[in-house]
């Protein structure tokens, strides 16, 4: 099969859409707990590897702000703070998050420290919906084209379904099941064949 890769103008377009979402600055590390949930096969007791998750989806430079975020609920949010530190513990660490915080009302922190364990409640997507995006669905094709900017995909029918079905995949979702309907929404794109070029 052959390897397609979005293209820049593609990204771009769905980075800007999910700039004017509401989904909270938080929306990464619950992400993160998502993904070792479903690599470790369990809810409680998880690792939160935030460091590596946001060198992995969100870098775009290196320096002091390398991590490009486009999660915000400010309205017209001006470019520069679409930009994360390089100290990701400043935000993620148990010392650092409010007991108020999004994040905290949809994850438990079971225990504390630099190997905290942290745990997913019940039907968490749900709780994850109204905290962390004000009870609206998340636009998934436009999430999924941004984290994997950098991804090649393999198929002979590249398409707005290749990027859902590969984040499906990533995050540990079920493309038919109640968490995924619940708290993503399709078609928000204009993702087709079009949107892809051959991998070189």
């Amino acid at each position: 099969m052959t390897q397609y890769v979005l293209k820049p103008e593609v990204v771009k377009d769905c980075f800007w859409r999910l700039v004017e979402s509401s989904i909270h600055r938080l929306f990464p590390g619950y992400l993160c707990l998502q993904q070792q949930s479903n690599l470790d096969g369990r809810t409680m007791g998880l690792s939160f590897p935030y460091n590596d998750f946001f060198d992995t989806y969100f870098r775009v430079l290196d320096g002091d702000k390398p991590y490009l975020v486009p999660f915000t609920q400010a309205e017209n949010p001006a470019d520069a703070t679409l930009w994360f530190n390089a100290n990701v513990a400043g935000t993620y660490a148990p010392s650092s998050l409010r007991a108020k915080s999004p994040l905290m009302q949809v994850a438990t922190l079971e225990e504390g420290g630099h190997n905290s364990k942290w745990g997913l409640g019940d039907e968490h997507w749900k709780l994850a919906r109204h905290h962390i995006c004000d009870g609206e669905q998340i636009p998934v094709e436009s999430v999924a084209a941004y984290l994997f900017r950098d991804f090649a995909f393999q198929t002979d029918d590249p398409s707005a379904y290749t990027v859902v079905s590969a984040y499906t995949e990533e995050f540990g979702y079920d493309l038919g099941g109640s968490a995924f309907a619940h708290l993503y929404e399709t078609g928000d794109s204009n993702i087709t064949a079009e949107s892809f070029e051959e991998y070189e």
